[in-house]
């Protein structure tokens, strides 16, 4: 990935594009500053509390210490190479995460004895050391598809940014008294304020593109392929998010417990919300977007009077023009700066709600990128034509296509620049509240 716009992390590091690397200097430029961000990212917290399971249906912070090198080598040394196994025990520990129902379930998933803090470090270094030795090999098999345009190495790229947003979720979800690492006192000051409130806006009968074609994609999942089209009718959809304090007008109308958010805090002096940085007061964070589970975000779009959008109609909304034609980002072909969305750790939490008009679709639609993760209520399901292309990785969504997940669209705050694309498909079992998460509600006419 080339020079571009990502701004400067806690640690400071040089900014990237959103285009896919494809040549030597580019993946290693990549791979390296992902490994860089990880490892401020791990910085947040002291290395005697990386056994800590801030979530229960997560493994210990430990877990992902090894699990992204350990992803990396098993994808490009003992996969698309077979060169065998780097550390015949931590190559199988380290391989692969969870997605439990339960914390029952979480448990028994879970090793009963982790190694220690310098054997997962020095495996780390191992296995990074490893995957950059052997990354010019990939490039040199371009008649193997999982080799040509480094697709291997782009999967490894991109599973590491992803699993930035997991271990940031599992870190707001820390203890307020935990104790923290030396990075934390360099976050910045999460912005404040009520931002604005949401308008109906009409989107238009037309075509919405879900996913890509094969051939016109340097790199993507293989849930991004093939492509499709949907007709839909017009439908309005709120120019906005709903922000906390919509959330708290609900809470007080439905003081029900299934409808108090897990990203809130009851406290003596009222309540607040959780962050990276630990909690802020719920009036410094009203106008942020509400991040709830996809059940509540679904009730609380009744109690609206309307429902959640699909896939397809986000995808509309967001990409879509009244002519007929298709956008590369919402407010067209410029990368994405702060004047367009909140989003690769641009403040390290989110912002309210309305920030960046220059971001808006051509229907009017803001924040349709950034700030959180956009619940639909779409199952997650292939699309025609699937196929696992990625033999080393065959169950990074068939093992998903369960009914019980739900498609998220556009980013949060913690999400790279590079995963911005149309054919990207998030998702999230819609019972599960940790995630960087926003709404909003879609109306039919």
């Amino acid at each position: 990935m080339s020079a571009g716009s990502r701004t400067t992390t806690v640690a400071g590091r040089e900014p990237t594009s959103s285009t896919p690397p494809t040549t030597p200097l580019e993946l290693e430029r990549e791979l390296s500053a992902a490994w860089q961000r990880s490892d401020e990212i791990f910085a947040l917290v002291d290395e005697r509390d990386w056994l800590e399971r801030p979530i229960g249906l997560r493994l210990p912070l430990l877990f992902y210490v090894g699990h992204l090198p350990a992803f990396a080598w098993n994808q490009l040394g003992r996969g698309a190479l077979d060169a065998g196994a780097l550390d015949a025990h931590l190559d199988v520990l380290f391989e692969r995460g969870i997605d439990p129902q339960d914390e029952v379930s979480a448990s028994a998933s879970s090793a009963q004895r982790w190694p220690s803090v310098a054997e997962t470090l020095a495996y780390r270094d191992r296995a990074r050391a490893a995957v950059r030795a052997r990354a010019a090999e990939v490039l040199q098999r371009q008649e193997d598809e999982l080799c040509a345009n480094g697709r291997v190495l782009q999967l490894a790229i991109e599973h590491e940014l992803m699993h930035h947003e997991t271990l940031l979720y599992m870190l707001a979800e820390r203890a307020p008294t935990a104790r923290r690492g030396a990075a934390a006192a360099k976050l910045p000051e999460p912005p404040a304020g009520d931002g604005r409130a949401a308008e109906r806006r009409r989107i238009p009968a037309g075509p919405a593109v879900v996913g890509a074609r094969w051939s016109e994609l340097p790199f993507g999942w293989d849930n991004e392929f093939e492509q499709r089209v949907d007709a839909l009718p017009a439908f309005e959809l709120d120019s906005l998010p709903v922000r906390n304090r919509d959330w708290a007008d609900f809470y007080r109308a439905h003081p029900a417990e299934e409808n108090w958010p897990n990203a809130w805090l009851r406290g003596p002096t009222g309540w607040s919300v959780k962050t990276v940085a630990g909690p802020i007061a719920l009036e410094r964070a009203a106008g942020w977007p509400a991040q709830v589970s996809g059940e509540q975000a679904a009730r609380y779009c009744r109690w609206r009077g309307g429902r959640l959008p699909t896939e397809p109609e986000l995808a509309r909304a967001a990409y879509a023009t009244p002519d007929g034609g298709q956008r590369r980002y919402p407010w067209g072909a410029e990368p994405p700066s702060s004047r367009h969305a909140n989003l690769g750790f641009r403040h390290w939490s989110p912002v309210p709600v309305g920030e960046a008009p220059d971001g808006a679709s051509a229907f009017g639609v803001e924040e349709l990128v950034g700030n959180g993760w956009e619940w639909t209520s779409t199952a997650f399901a292939p699309l025609p034509g699937f196929r696992a292309w990625a033999r080393t990785y065959p169950g990074y969504s068939a093992d998903f296509f369960d009914g019980a997940h739900d498609v998220v669209l556009g980013a949060s705050w913690a999400t790279d620049e590079r995963l911005v694309r149309p054919s990207f498909r998030n998702w999230y079992r819609r019972s599960y509240p940790y995630p960087f998460t926003s709404f909003r509600v879609a109306h039919d006419l």
